[in-house]
């Protein structure tokens, strides 16, 4: 297999300088932990390590967002996969990655290409597209995933390859789609592959050698003890997978991740029991990756109820007292908040349209009885979600999560019969209904009750959003408008058309006094409102502002 760098040459004198009003630092553990202190640099897949993806600025407003313009687009020139990235941003750099494992460096101010990393690999096995969701930075460095499994880590001013550490084995079914995160002197990153029959983990690697520090299996095997959670010899291609990023807690050291289905997705009569830690919320020791506690959102799930969504690290009020909280946006249509340190349930509730479960007093949510053989019914949430990767953000200012939602109905058919680990085999049949509804929801987290919710064209969102201290909420739709919200009412306040689907959450930095908003805009067809792809169109990264 053959890898190379690919160098753009770049003649302007300085270029690698840092730009005016910014501070010339590399990515140290002090800026990581205090990450939403910092407006002139977005360094860490959700923001902060909490993942509130909230900037402070409020120079880009309700009153002022109108006049809101593109600053530069660049063409990336990759089509084949919806461009979903983060792009992170610090000292002169802005950080983008494709579908098809491409790395392109960018001046934030211009967009003009610093140097870019081509990643070749032979074909891998994919359940749900090439994406691929950004980078990790620590110090100089900047570390990324590929398709085929691998974590690369390189020079962030010159794109001079590090390290290369092999995350799973791409023949196996592995791949890597999701952030790196970067919590001390180790670079977290999980796989995916849950719907090849592999078996899902979290690893840990040394920010300077690629030497695996530890792993956290998501399929609890013998010696664990929930290992009888799966029946006989499940657990070996139980899924789990572990495709989008963590959070972690500095304080409690802890790292928090969502896992995601149990193999085979739809048929849960060959893997009888509840198949922990398969769509839950773990909480690891951030030294060692010992599980400290965990919290399952839907036990021996046959809906695809993958809990990958992001754990958010917020603290909030109940029944009168501040509550150190893991706020977790579950596909299976329930806010979960937990005890941060101890996975105590506190309370849920529902974001979305929810039919297929009721919830006991610890949480735990209740097949209904009629679904025991759930072919008869149509599911809410269905395949899709709820919410599915796309990001959620958090307010400090109005205590609420802006959800990127959709509802879309699904009628699960089981296959009984047992599938084979590494053909992609989802046990049965999904028949979705003919369209779904996409939505920006507003949950109240002091109240547990949406507060409001605006309907966006297409069957689903999988645009992310961005609160921010403007009283605003950026999110995009798959008709190619990013638009802005009033945060307390839903009130659309401006949009721009940007020419493709939108798959990809905003963000937000501050360079010279000056506050900028930038998105990844790429692949489906805009003029589709049933939410299926009709064409293909290259990824293009835009950045706007006053």
């Amino acid at each position: 297999m053959t890898r190379f760098l690919h160098f753009i040459a770049v003649l302007v004198l300085g270029t690698f300088l840092p730009l005016a009003g910014t501070l010339a630092q590399d990515v140290t553990t002090q800026i990581l932990e205090n990450a939403q202190d910092y407006s002139d640099r977005w360094v860490t897949y959700g923001k902060n390590y909490g993942a509130w993806r909230y900037m402070p600025d409020d120079q880009i407003n309700r009153e002022t967002v109108a006049n809101l313009r593109p600053v530069w687009i660049k063409q990336t020139g990759v089509t084949g996969g919806a461009f979903e990235v983060t792009a992170l941003v610090n000292d002169g750099r802005m950080y983008l990655t494709t579908a098809n494992s491409h790395l392109i460096v960018v001046d934030p101010l211009t967009g003009a290409e610093l140097w870019r990393y081509d990643h070749e690999f032979e074909n891998v096995d994919l359940c749900c597209g090439p994406h691929n969701r950004g980078v990790g930075l620590y110090e100089d460095k900047v570390f990324w995933g590929t398709l085929d499994a691998h974590l690369l880590a390189f020079d962030a001013a010159t794109g001079i390859q590090l390290w290369d550490a092999e995350v799973g084995d791409h023949r196996e079914s592995f791949s890597v789609t999701g952030a790196p995160l970067v919590v001390k002197d180790m670079v977290l990153i999980g796989v995916g592959g849950g719907e090849f029959g592999i078996r899902g983990y979290i690893d840990a690697y040394d920010v300077n050698t690629g030497e695996l520090r530890w792993r956290f299996y998501t399929t609890a095997g013998p010696g664990d003890p929930n290992n009888a959670s799966w029946a006989g010899d499940s657990w070996q291609t139980g899924g789990g997978p572990t495709w989008v990023t963590g959070t972690y807690d500095p304080d409690l050291n802890l790292v928090f991740w969502g896992t995601g289905n149990p193999w085979p997705d739809i048929n849960n009569a060959v893997r009888r029991g509840d198949n922990l830690y398969t769509n839950s919320v773990v909480a690891l020791n951030a030294d060692s990756g010992e599980l400290v506690w965990y919290h399952q959102t839907s036990p021996r799930d046959e809906f695809d109820h993958d809990s990958t969504s992001e754990p958010m690290i917020i603290d909030e009020m109940f029944e009168g007292e501040m509550r150190r909280m893991i706020v977790h946006v579950s596909r299976n249509g329930h806010v979960y908040a937990l005890d941060r340190i101890t996975g105590d349930f506190i309370w849920a509730g529902e974001y979305t349209r929810v039919n297929w479960a009721e919830r006991d007093e610890s949480g735990k949510p209740v097949l209904k009885e009629a679904l025991y053989n759930p072919a008869d019914t149509v599911i809410f949430p269905g395949l899709y979600g709820g919410k599915n990767w796309p990001p959620a953000s958090y307010s400090p200012d109005t205590h609420m999560l802006y959800i990127p939602t959709t509802e879309w109905g699904t009628t699960f058919i089981r296959r009984d019969s047992e599938g084979r680990p590494g053909t992609m085999d989802l046990g049965g049949f999904p028949r979705f209904e003919p369209s779904g509804t996409g939505w920006v929801v507003a949950f109240d987290m002091l109240s547990g009750e949406i507060a409001w919710q605006q309907e966006t064209p297409g069957s689903f969102n999988w645009a992310g959003t961005l609160a921010t201290g403007g009283g605003l909420v950026f999110s995009g739709a798959p008709d190619g408008y990013l638009r802005a919200y009033n945060d307390e009412t839903g009130e659309v306040l401006w949009e721009f058309q940007t020419g493709s689907g939108l798959y990809a959450p905003a963000t937000s930095f501050v360079i010279a006094g000056k506050q900028y908003i930038g998105i990844a805009s790429g692949t489906r067809d805009p003029a589709t409102r049933a939410g299926v792809a009709t064409g293909i169109a290259p990824g293009n990264y835009i950045l706007f502002s006053l």
